[in-house]
């Protein structure tokens, strides 16, 4: 299927030029153009992720974004896709992440954490419009493989979405999103090659680099976000590392995201674990720190 890549929309790592102020209104504008470059009539649809998940390392979309983005596709009649299959389900706090935004996409994918880990489960959820050109042009949505609507899935899902209700977990995860963050920036303080700590919610990406000035990042042979998981593991942390978010190659992120319901120690544990662990591995390269 033809498709155009547009630039990362990452305010760490802004296109060359532009400053993180700018860095919306410029991305915004790159996608117009290129909907105009292509024909308005050519394109189906624009795919992006609120918060990009493992590609980026936790990267949320800057302030203003995605209402610029919903605008262009609705003047020139392109769907708006949202891929929360990782940032959705309330891992940012709120049940869709776009709600950050104020803004509702056409056609939005979630997955993971609307099951709560406990079995495989996923959904396109659609709007009206787009439901009934699927009923004019085929009678219904074109359903039928196997595991569609699988019944235990489904039981699990209902079950997890009933707990988020019932206990105000998703509520709980955006109330206190901004303490995890702050247990993450003390453990991590003094580490010069934490270039970035972001993320939403319990939805928390750190990126390391070389150069916190020139945001240099390590040679793709030092496999330092590898490094950091093999530490945490051996000290009782599962995190997820990603490599590769600068240009495809180079790049170190660790990507934390604790259960909805984790008490303030547990939180607390995270964040020093982490904290050894990078220590550690960047010792194993040889840059100590204290």
């Amino acid at each position: 299927m033809p498709a155009s890549l547009l630039s990362p929309v990452n305010a760490y790592r802004p296109p060359e030029g532009v400053s993180p102020d700018e860095l919306a209104r410029h991305c915004a504008h790159e996608l117009e153009e290129e909907i105009l470059r292509l024909g308005p009539d050519t394109v189906a649809a624009f795919v992006f992720e609120p918060v990009v998940g493992a590609a980026g390392g936790v990267v949320p979309a800057p302030t203003g974004y995605a209402a610029m983005v919903r605008e262009i596709c609705t003047r020139h009649g392109v769907l708006m896709i949202a891929d929360e299959v990782m940032c959705g389900s309330g891992r940012c706090g709120t049940y869709r992440a776009l709600t950050h935004d104020d803004v509702v996409p056409d056609i939005m994918s979630i997955a993971k954490g609307m099951s709560g880990g406990y079995i495989p489960l996923g959904a396109a959820v659609y709007s009206i419009p787009v439901r009934d050109a699927i009923t004019a042009t085929y009678g219904g949505v074109m359903t039928g493989h196997t595991f569609t609507g699988h019944t235990v899935a489904c039981a699990a899902g209902a079950a997890v979405h009933r707990i988020f209700r019932r206990d105000g977990l998703i509520e709980h995860v955006g109330a206190n999103g901004s303490h995890l963050r702050a247990l993450l920036a003390e453990a991590l303080a003094g580490i010069d090659e934490v270039g970035d700590l972001r993320g939403r919610g319990y939805f928390i990406g750190i990126e390391l680099v070389a150069d916190p000035v020139t945001k240099t990042p390590f040679p793709r042979d030092r496999q330092l976000f590898l490094r950091v998981r093999e530490c945490a593991f051996a000290n009782g942390l599962i995190c997820y590392p990603s490599g590769g978010n600068v240009d495809g190659v180079l790049g170190d992120t660790i990507i934390l995201a604790p259960r909805y319901n984790a008490p303030d120690a547990e939180l607390a544990e995270i964040a020093g674990k982490l904290g050894v662990s990078v220590r550690q591995a960047l010792a194993q390269i040889g840059r100590a720190r204290g």
